[in-house]
């Protein structure tokens, strides 16, 4: 096969010379798919934190919209039903806004029939054009103190963590927003709230007694007072004492005139 010594020694350098170059192909192959492979794995890498980023970013300004939402009803009483957010944001919105629309409605129920509400009736006008209503006013406070402490007791529901936590749960939200939920919902000021609601209700109940004895006094001694330039006078100084009496622990204002302002 070979004709002198010096072939076969060269040919057995090429086999090996090839066998070499080949490895080092074969090396390079690898080192340059290994390459790629991180290539490709930092494109991902880099695509999954712009896209963590990008959703983060629509979450934050949600959640910005949302609280601003909330101030500004907090602030104006003023609910505009429809709704602005998408994907569990429009839930949380909807839960927001029907919550806050009910406590205003139940704020309207008490500050409608409340002591101050009943007393706000008895007008010059009231007294001098409709005075035939003073009896149906007198046996028809029990309903409003009935209405009363219907909003102030829906008041200090919607207070309530777990109810507000409950609404969430109804409302079939992802948990992973209820952080947020309960941040926009529970405020700082819903314990002091929740308490002052609780003191008025007592306020109203016994205040509400004193009112309708002022009243009282109108209907059953009709000849004992008349009404001129807009100011109550009564005739019987112990009526008006009495009055003045009622009027003194309904406001905590003391009335030692001889007449009523109206």
């Amino acid at each position: 096969m070979f004709n002198t010594t010096f072939e076969k020694k060269f040919y057995y350098v090429t086999i090996i010379l090839r066998g070499v170059f080949m490895e080092e192909v074969s090396v390079k192959k690898k080192m340059s798919a290994s390459k790629i492979a991180l290539i490709v794995i930092g494109c991902i890498v880099a695509i999954f934190v712009i896209w963590v980023f990008v959703v983060a970013n629509n979450e934050l300004e949600a959640e910005d919209k949302l609280i601003a939402m909330r101030d500004y009803i907090l602030e104006t009483d003023d609910i505009d039903m429809s709704i602005e957010s998408k994907g569990e944001y429009a839930k949380i919105e909807k839960i927001m806004k029907e919550y806050h629309q009910t406590y205003l409605e139940y704020y309207q129920e008490v500050e409608e029939n409340d002591y101050i509400a009943i007393y706000n009736m008895i007008t010059s006008d009231f007294l001098t054009n409709h005075v035939n209503d003073l009896p149906k006013l007198l046996n028809g406070l029990d309903t409003y103190l009935e209405k009363v402490n219907h909003g102030i007791d829906g008041m200090i529901q919607l207070l309530d963590e777990e109810e507000i936590e409950l609404l969430f749960i109804e409302a079939d939200i992802d948990y992973y927003y209820l952080d947020f939920y309960k941040e926009l919902m529970i405020l700082d000021s819903d314990e002091e709230t929740l308490s002052g609601w609780l003191d008025y209700k007592q306020e109203n109940e016994e205040k509400m007694k004193y009112v309708k004895e002022m009243i009282r006094i109108l209907v059953t001694y009709p000849e004992e007072w008349y009404v001129e330039d807009d100011t109550l006078y009564f005739i019987d100084d112990k009526l008006l004492e009495q009055y003045n009496t009622y009027y003194y622990l309904t406001f905590d204002e003391e009335s030692t005139s001889e007449s009523v302002s109206m």
